[in-house]
């Protein structure tokens, strides 16, 4: 998964950069005028980190946010989400294919209570488990979603997904609302409570998105740029004095969407690489995922960890190792699966406790079948 300078690397190779539906204008707005930039798409493509990018925007828009009708506001929101859009089509075009058979080989390995926590957005794991495993959207989250798509809006059915996926920092296949200023707050569009989930699954036809702009071929959990529209779904009133006016601008070289146009637009439910991390914003709903993996991580016998390096500044991470294992009444075992594992094992080893006797290191890349076998 492409991530910091990786990131402008990998979109402009994707056929999404020469897409006119894949706005960019908001973040092209603010490089020119914020940053004195000239060719925007000649200093992405260079290889500028996405994170300092976002976290730089992030911080200006939290520093102009209590301006009632200010202009800043709008201008830094709309690269802030244009962003997360630009994230979520380049995870889906990235993984518009096959199903992963490294990740179909650790579906197979998971035994029955095996929980599998994550900090990706990409939904690689989600397909393995739906093909090789008994595992569903509807259930498989951890949390109940409001509802599903699959070529429309329904109730989720609850049933019995063998294992459970949880993902600290959403999915690209999850959406939301869009968000929108009620004077000095930040408020979703919908109606519903912050924490309302909606799981995108399938589309085999064309759905009511923004503006029509409907792309096809796209395998389950992947979509094109807009995801489906929110449809019966209750949506925001107006305060009172005011008048909600909905325009759409339509520029000539724009190609016309012929899909409805009905429902409340959607976006990404996603928390962005991002320095300050507002998990508070969807109500409840990462609260929930993030105790749920301390749980799992308190009262599992092994811990098995993959390509995850303990980045230095994600403290909340850190942290929710660090209280699960102080609750623990006996040691795990723990194995690293890392092509550079010093960083993960010197955090098991010096902060979190594990003695080499509980700890076993596979200096490799998870490699499927191949690493499974050397696995205790």
């Amino acid at each position: 998964m492409p991530i910091a300078n990786d990131f402008f690397l990998t979109f402009y190779k994707l056929d999404a950069a020469n897409n006119p539906w894949v706005m960019r204008d908001g973040l092209y707005h603010y490089l020119r005028f914020e940053k004195g930039i000239d060719s925007p798409d000649t200093y992405l493509s260079a290889g500028v980190d996405i994170e300092e990018i976002h976290s730089e925007i992030a911080m200006k828009l939290a520093s102009v946010e209590k301006e009632d009708g200010g202009i800043d506001r709008i201008l830094l929101a709309r690269p802030y989400n244009q962003l997360i859009f630009l994230f979520a089509t380049t995870l889906n075009e990235i993984a518009n294919g096959p199903v992963s058979q490294s990740h179909i080989d650790l579906a197979k390995s998971l035994g029955p209570d095996d929980v599998v926590v994550t900090f990706n957005w990409d939904t690689l794991m989600d397909r393995a488990l739906m093909e090789a495993a008994d595992w569903s959207v509807d259930d498989g989250y951890g949390i109940p979603p409001y509802s599903v798509f699959r070529d429309g809006w329904s109730s989720p059915a609850m049933g019995a997904s063998p294992n459970t996926l949880i993902k600290l920092h959403g999915s690209i296949n999850w959406l939301t609302a869009h968000p929108i200023y009620e004077g000095e707050e930040l408020v979703l569009t919908h109606a519903l409570p912050a924490e309302s989930l909606f799981v995108y699954e399938h589309a085999t036809r064309p759905y009511p998105t923004h503006d029509g702009r409907y792309m096809g071929g796209y395998v389950p959990l992947t979509y094109g740029y807009y995801p489906p529209n929110l449809t019966d779904v209750p949506s925001r009133s107006a305060p009172e004095g005011y008048l909600i006016v909905k325009t759409q601008p339509r520029m000539p070289w724009m190609p016309k969407g012929e899909a409805g146009k009905e429902g409340l637009p959607s976006m990404p439910l996603l928390i962005p690489p991002v320095k300050d991390k507002s998990y508070q914003f969807f109500g409840t709903l990462f609260d929930t995922l993030w105790q749920q993996a301390s749980a799992a991580l308190q009262d599992c016998d092994e811990v098995l960890v993959i390509g995850y390096s303990f980045p230095r500044t994600d403290h909340k991470s850190f942290d929710v190792f660090k209280a699960a294992f102080s609750r623990r009444t006996s040691l795990p075992g723990v194995t690293i699966v890392d092509p550079y594992p010093a960083r993960p094992r010197d955090v098991f080893r010096l902060e979190l406790g594990i003695p080499d006797s509980h700890l076993r290191v596979l200096a490799e890349p998870f490699l499927g079948q191949k690493t499974i076998r050397s696995l205790p």
